[in-house]
């Protein structure tokens, strides 16, 4: 047998092992070993695929052959059971004669089985030998305790079909239940969705149904028909089916069906998929019965099939979706730091004036009332909306007073005014500087620059918030400097790009990076003379310019069809680009800071009719080039920095009908080894630098969706080059970096914070897991530190690798007062003690390293570098933290806060099962408390990247307030630890669930849970609730949705 080239997916047996061998060298051949977690799996695969063959050629027919082909399987099984001994209990012959049990139906008329049966995947595709969907759904549908629907949209002409069994399996029995449950989600989406059908199946006994209304956003294009039965034998169809008539009755929809009992790793991924999507709040329960669901139903579809009826706020707007509520829960933690002056930085139509109404909501809810509110914009238009924005939010239809043109409102204590009608009627100075208690400033990068100043700087209410899109001015200045930023610098809250992107706030794109021979190796980036610099290598640069051309006729088609922006380095060389394209018969028009006022105001509306097909500019801030329109960007002017980047991509990222994605061209050029590429594919993919070498080396596989990137060869290859030395980065380089930044900055006054966020260096760079490590060693290696060398030296620094999670206040507080000047830090209470016992197990990582940390904390006093070092350590830390102090409830006496990061070590210090005295290792998945009936869950979700034929959904967030979590294998509801869960909390046991995402990483410490039920069993699938809801970061992290 000939092996040809090609992908294979098989486990080496003998034979295949002499075949590889036989065809290929060992450099022709790909082996992979095999992993524990896979064997068994791929194991019992190979068996089954020889058994099969074994059984099949087996002499004889009829039940001669079948009685031989029994009698071997029994022989074995009892082999096995032979070799395991007393372990065999889970060795179960097969009875005989061999039957298959179909069906028990003591209180039920005796069911049809579906045709294609219960315990085998099949493939529906409306052909020839294939059984009909519509009769396999309806025999599902007979017999199973509960179904659950995905789809698209429904019709009543595929309801219809199936009307008659839906109405006799959840009609109600005596007890008043139905004998099946029916959740169905759908959409919107293209208006498909009959008011009609979706009337019909609400009003069937236990039948609820969520919809989405938001098409412009609507994630959801699976079909799918999840039968759940308590016999453990669910099954589950997939396909390209929707609750139509036309799909159901054929035509060339496919479908997969596979099983609980033959593919359960796959329904099991079904399921958690569909809990998790019916939980989430994009998806809003729909009453027949109230008028406000079926009116903002009608809206929606109407909408969404072309008719232009205007968004208005519907029962649907009343609730945060997840990442406004992530920026809500940001905003308080802020004002817990006394900064009080925000600015929420997030793109066009992400809802930041929800936000802001949710968050003046909170503050009536903490202040009691209605504090006075004074809602500032540049435009009447932004007013009217924010006004019935925030009554319904209130779900008070008269708060609040408009104060434009010629409106006079009766009040000023809640009012939505204009800047012009603010300055001309000199309300702040009448009313008085302090008088509202919140002010709001909606796209206040727009406000002109002397208005801005003088308001800003004028008011002083409680509550500053600042909404805006860009950090920046309309003249180009920031705006950052008004407002009480987080100590790295940062706005208070910022929706990051590809969060937005995940949740399809903003337009997909299609990002390509295009080899360009310009070379820019020369540029001093970051420096006097960049713009110069650059401008002297593309302006006139006809070679660049043709590349230009040609790459976008090959990958646009016909650059004439699109709207296009064209980024330049100046005003020249935007000059220059417009007449190369248009001799090149591509209508431009050149818009920049000295274009006439009355063009830069036709130009847009030029490019919107197609009488220009790209816009040229060196002026990211003008106005007239923010076009939702945009389908099309030319990034002529490469730079290293993150925010011009993001800016410029962004002016093409907005939603508009008819728009399907961005084409974004980015020229790159060649560039030294170091400059940063990082810092912008950071930007656009949220990925960290390990993560971008295999992306850009395999592709982009988890990009949100609609969203490409792709690097042509030759700026792949010097991408790769320079983030392969990022991550290498060397002591010696380091060392470098540091010297040339004290030269710079002074001996004196270096701080790693600093460090850090000026050299754009991460703290994994300085802790290393091999070699030199650490930033009092880096000091020394740079000839910052003149004291002699200590003894731990090369010990700490490495070990203090390992507190680099921590993030809550209590413990980057204690690394602050290890460095305290005079006598030193000495723990003053049982919790200081703690922390310092918590710390020092943290850093002595071995379990032999048993100790007070009062004698650990002696052991860092004798080095002061050491004891300044951890200082540092906390003050990078603080500077990122985004926790409250909260202690975890049911655990009040231990030093632990809420949804804070520890490592296994920590916890079980803090718990008391590691102390001064002992230190037992620890390696189980669950730790009991008799003393005090309280179980600690240790759950790691092992999300791993990509494809893996093992990849499971045993532990998962289902929602905020939801967890799902796989016992124990030794768990069942007979043995000892699975009645503690099921008894709970009647038997006075407490369980606390900690939860990290894969083996090596520390855990997250949840809060309490309550059993909310439970099935199965060695192991149990149980669904706790939380008591404290999980922030949206958290959740989204524990999700398995991507962009929850």
């Amino acid at each position: 047998m000939e092996l040809p080239d090609g992908l294979y997916d098989q486990l080496l047996t003998r034979t295949l092992r002499d075949l590889v061998s036989a065809a290929a060298g060992d450099d022709d051949c790909i082996l992979q070993p095999l992993t524990s977690d896979d064997a068994p799996a791929r194991l019992a695969e190979a068996l089954v695929s020889q058994l099969s063959r074994i059984l099949d050629d087996l002499k004889g027919e009829g039940a001669e052959k079948l009685r031989q082909q029994l009698d071997l399987v029994n022989f074995i099984l009892v082999s096995l059971q032979h070799r395991l001994g007393r372990d065999a209990d889970s060795v179960d012959t097969v009875s005989s004669p061999a039957q298959i049990l179909q069906a028990i139906h003591r209180q039920s008329s005796k069911p049809a089985m579906p045709e294609t049966g219960l315990a085998l995947p099949w493939l529906f595709t409306a052909g020839k030998g294939s059984p009909s969907l519509l009769t396999e759904l309806r025999r599902e549908l007979a017999a199973c305790d509960q179904v659950d629907i995905l789809v698209s949209f429904i019709t009543h002409s595929g309801v219809r079909k199936l009307l008659d069994i839906l109405h006799a399996i959840t009609a109600v029995g005596a007890d008043g239940q139905p004998r099946t449950r029916v959740r169905v989600l759908t959409t919107t989406y293209t208006g498909a969705t009959e008011v009609l059908a979706i009337d019909e199946l609400a009003r069937l006994s236990g039948c609820e149904i969520r919809v989405s209304l938001d098409g412009r956003r609507t994630r959801l294009h699976a079909k799918a028909w999840l039968f759940r039965r308590r016999t453990g034998f669910g099954s589950a169809y997939v396909g390209s089916a929707n609750l139509s008539g036309a799909a159901l009755m054929g035509g060339l929809e496919w479908t997969v069906k596979f099983t609980e009992r033959g593919q359960p790793d796959l329904f099991e991924r079904a399921s958690a998929h569909f809990e998790t999507l019916w939980e989430d709040s994009e998806f809003q329960r729909y009453d027949p019965v109230n008028q406000a669901h079926r009116r903002a139903l009608s809206d929606a579809l109407r909408r969404e099939s072309g008719d232009d009826i205007v968004a208005r706020p519907t029962f649907f707007d009343l609730e945060p979706k997840t990442y406004q509520q992530e920026m809500l829960d940001q905003l308080q933690i802020e004002r817990e730091h006394d900064r009080r002056r925000n600015l929420v930085v997030a793109a066009t139509g992400t809802g930041k004036t929800v936000v802001a109404a949710f968050d003046y909501k909170r503050l009536c809810l903490k202040e009691g009332g209605r504090p006075r509110l004074l809602f500032v914009a540049h435009r009447e238009e932004i007013l009217k909306q924010a006004l019935r924005t925030y009554r319904e939010v209130l779900r008070d239809h008269s708060f609040g007073e408009l104060l434009v043109g010629g409106i006079e409102p009766e009040s000023v204590d809640h009012l939505f005014a204009t800047i012009d009608s603010l300055t001309t009627r000199k309300l702040v100075t009448q009313w008085g500087e302090r008088y509202w208690y919140a002010v709001v400033m909606d796209e206040c990068h727009r406000l002109a620059a002397k208005r801005f100043d003088e308001f800003v700087s004028g008011i002083h209410p409680r509550i500053l918030l600042g909404l805006t899109a860009t950090p920046e001015r309309s003249d180009g200045k920031p705006i950052l400097g008004y407002f009480d930023n987080r100590p790295d610098g940062s706005p208070a809250v910022e929706l990051r790009l590809w969060h937005a992107l995940d949740q399809q706030l903003l337009s997909p794109f299609e990002y390509y990076a295009c080899d360009d021979e310009t070379d820019f190796s020369a540029v001093p980036w970051a420096q006097t003379g960049e713009t110069a610099a650059i401008d002297n290598l593309v302006t006139g640069n006809d070679l660049r310019a043709r590349l230009v051309l040609n790459e976008w006729r090959r990958l646009a088609g016909d650059p004439a069809r699109g709207r296009a922006l064209v980024f330049c380095v100046s005003v020249g060389h935007a000059q220059y680009m417009t007449r190369s394209l248009i001799r090149a018969g591509i209508a431009a028009m050149c818009v920049v800071g000295e274009t006439p006022q009355d063009e830069r105001r036709r130009a847009p509306e030029m490019l919107a009719r197609g009488e220009v097909c790209a816009l040229v500019t060196c002026d990211l801030y003008n106005e007239g080039v923010d076009l939702p329109q945009v389908d099309t960007l030319l990034l002529l002017r490469p730079t290293q920095s993150p925010v011009l980047f993001q800016q410029q991509i962004g002016r093409g990222l907005r939603l508009a009908k008819g728009k399907e994605s961005c084409l974004i061209l980015d020229f790159v050029g060649r560039h030294r080894e170091e400059f940063r590429f990082d810092r912008l594919l950071s930007t656009i993919t949220g990925l960290s630098r390990g993560q971008l070498i295999e992306a850009v080396d395999k592709g982009f596989g988890t990009l949100p969706p609609g969203c490409h990137i792709h690097l042509q060869r030759q700026t792949r290859e010097q991408v790769l080059r320079s983030l392969r030395k990022l991550v290498q980065q060397n002591w010696r380089r380091l060392r470098t970096e540091l010297q040339t930044y004290a030269a710079l900055r002074g001996r004196n006054t270096i701080r790693l914070a600093n460090f850090l966020r000026e050299q754009g260096i991460e703290l994994d760079d300085i802790y290393r897991s091999s070699g030199r490590s650490g930033w009092a060693n880096l000091k020394r290696d740079a000839g910052l530190l003149t004291t002699p060398p200590g003894d731990e030296d090369e010990y700490f620094g490495r070990r203090f690798g390992d507190l680099l999670h921590l993030d809550d206040p209590g413990r980057t507080d204690l690394l602050l007062k290890v460095a305290e000047p005079g006598a030193g830090y000495q723990p003053q209470t049982d919790r200081d003690r703690c922390l310092l016992q918590m710390l020092a197990y943290q850093v002595d990582g071995q379990s032999q390293q048993s100790g007070s940390g009062e004698r650990f904390l002696n052991r860092l006093q004798i080095s002061p570098e050491h004891c300044e070092e951890l200082a540092e350590i906390g003050e990078v830390l603080q500077s990122r933290g985004l926790l409250p102090e909260r202690p975890i409830p049911g655990l009040e006496d231990f030093p632990l806060c809420l949804h804070a990061t520890y490592g296994i070590r920590e916890i079980l210090t803090a718990v008391g099962w590691l102390t001064a005295d002992r230190r037992t290792p620890f390696q189980a998945g669950v730790l009991a408390l008799h003393n005090r009936k309280t179980e600690l869950l240790f759950v790691t979700l092992d999300k791993r990247e990509g494809y893996h034929e093992r990849i499971a959904y045993h532990d998962y967030a289902i929602s905020a307030e939801r967890f799902h979590w796989q016992s124990q294998n030794s768990a069942g509801p007979e043995t000892t630890a699975g009645r503690r869960y099921l008894e709970s909390p009647g038997n006075g046991w407490r369980f606390q669930l900690f939860v990290r995402a894969a083996k090596g990483e520390p855990y997250r410490a949840c809060g309490p849970v309550t059993l909310e039920r439970a099935e199965g069993s060695k192991p149990m699938s149980i669904h706790w609730r939380l008591a404290e809801p999980l922030p949206s970061r958290l959740f989204r992290e524990f999700s398995i949705l991507r962009g929850e």
